[in-house]
């Protein structure tokens, strides 16, 4: 007879990237999520709709860092965080609240039921201006049906901005908003 071993939990971890000058703390217990977990996540959650899945192809880049509670496959919504970069382009000189105002609508027209539960304001993140909304959603998965609430900041600087993107069950019943804000706590873009 053998006992099994429990999954060992990963240490907390600060993530640096001089190159484009951001630094997190990935806590202890998370879990790296690769660039091909969060493809297939996407791809695995998402409505079949043609709409969607061009969305997932054209803005479903690998994130520069990203983070799950549970190690994917996960059959339920896995509470993660992800960093992407964005150049500005046309959306130079606008705040970070602007450019939510700007991004919301689209992501709206992929969720029949999304509603928008904090209005993009402006807040800060790292000692960067930046903007913030939350809003919640259906996602589907196959049979599932997983009510989410979604975070999302954009820091601008200079010629990009950060999307930080964060997501949740709305019951939180296996991962808290409070847990997500802990790590955006850590958030540093301050690297000289």
């Amino acid at each position: 007879m053998t006992a099994s071993q429990p999954a060992r939990a990963e240490p907390a971890e600060t993530v640096t990237n001089l190159t484009i000058g951001i630094q997190v703390v990935k806590p202890e217990g998370w879990h790296h999520l690769s660039a091909e977990a969060n493809l297939d996540n996407l791809r695995r959650v998402g409505p079949d709709d043609k709409d969607f899945q061009e969305a997932v192809a054209r803005y479903g880049n690998a994130p520069i860092i990203a983070f799950s509670k549970y190690v994917e496959p996960y059959a339920d919504l896995n509470p993660s965080l992800k960093i992407n970069i964005r150049p500005m382009g046309a959306l130079a000189g606008r705040s970070g609240s602007a450019i939510l105002q700007i991004i919301l609508p689209g992501m709206a027209k992929l969720f029949s039921d999304m509603k928008i539960e904090q209005a993009p304001t402006e807040t800060e993140m790292g000692g960067q201006q930046s903007g913030y909304a939350r809003f919640s959603y259906t996602l589907k998965s196959g049979e599932m049906s997983l009510p989410t609430t979604s975070e999302l900041w954009i820091v601008p600087k200079g010629n990009y901005f950060f999307m930080i993107g964060a997501g949740t069950r709305q019951d939180e019943a296996n991962g808290t908003r409070a847990e997500i804000q802990s790590i955006i706590s850590t958030i540093n873009f301050d690297l000289q």
